[in-house]
């Protein structure tokens, strides 16, 4: 018997309580801080979509745990899945990618993954899930409703600016892969020419450096913006451009 603004609230909470079990895991993982997921802020919508998914399929038979187990698991794990494949067909890249593990399928999802789904279906719906439905029943309903308008207005553009870096992300990737060829021809032009013509072409080419420098110093916020999605997820790979992501990742890293 919940309201619109009841669901709402549900799912905002848990993709704040998702971005907080992933930030946690990947950081000690990667032994420094990692501010994880594909939005800037502290939130990660597949954690409050498969959150809801599970809970509409489950809330039915919540107190048998076998059913919800299995219920849980197949509805989050084909959620996962499409999400996965919609994802990497916008924007060329898997933000996470299970082909190393045994059991997968295209990546997009694995066994452990699935069986971890099932898990936290249980968990959620007999335990945690109670707790938060008490929480939330005991908020007023207009004072929720203000919550829930507040925390859209903000989702709302977060989700629109990380959708954007993503796209320019996008961008990035098939321009370093049309210019990676010609720029090895321009590189070995420009050494055979430096045999001829070793100091002017130095100062030729520091010219020109400080030309691109200009040019780079311009993009240098959208530049940052676009490191900063790729290092909250740092398992990112792309394999479509596999090798551009590579050498965008590598150049990030030196800086």
């Amino acid at each position: 018997m919940y309201t619109f603004s009841t669901w709402l609230f549900f799912f905002y909470f848990y993709c704040f309580l998702g971005w907080v079990w992933e930030t946690c895991y990947v950081s000690v993982l990667k032994a420094r801080w990692v501010n994880r997921g594909f939005m800037r802020g502290p939130f990660l919508p597949i954690y409050g979509s498969g959150a809801i998914v599970v809970l509409v399929f489950t809330l039915p038979f919540r107190t048998n745990a076998v059913l919800v187990f299995f219920a849980g698991m197949i509805s989050a794990t084909i959620l996962e899945y499409f999400t996965g494949v919609a994802m990497e067909k916008l924007f060329h890249v898997r933000y996470w990618d299970y082909s190393n593990q045994r059991f997968n399928l295209n990546g997009y999802i694995c066994v452990t993954s699935s069986l971890a789904w099932g898990g936290f279906s249980v968990v959620l719906t007999l335990y945690g899930h109670r707790l938060v439905e008490k929480m939330t029943m005991r908020i007023n309903s207009n004072f929720l409703e203000v919550i829930v308008f507040l925390l859209t207005v903000y989702i709302s553009i977060d989700m629109a600016e990380s959708v954007r870096e993503a796209f320019n992300l996008k961008e990035v990737l098939l321009s370093l892969e049309e210019s990676s060829e010609e720029f090895r021809r321009m590189q070995k032009h420009f050494e055979v020419a430096s045999a001829f013509y070793g100091s002017e072409i130095k100062e030729r080419s520091e010219a020109g450096l400080r030309k691109i420098n200009s040019a780079l110093q311009t993009g240098k916020k959208e530049y940052q913006r676009i490191n900063a999605l790729l290092k909250r997820n740092p398992h990112a790979t792309s394999k479509m451009h596999r090798e551009a992501l590579s050498q965008f990742m590598k150049f990030s890293e030196d800086e």
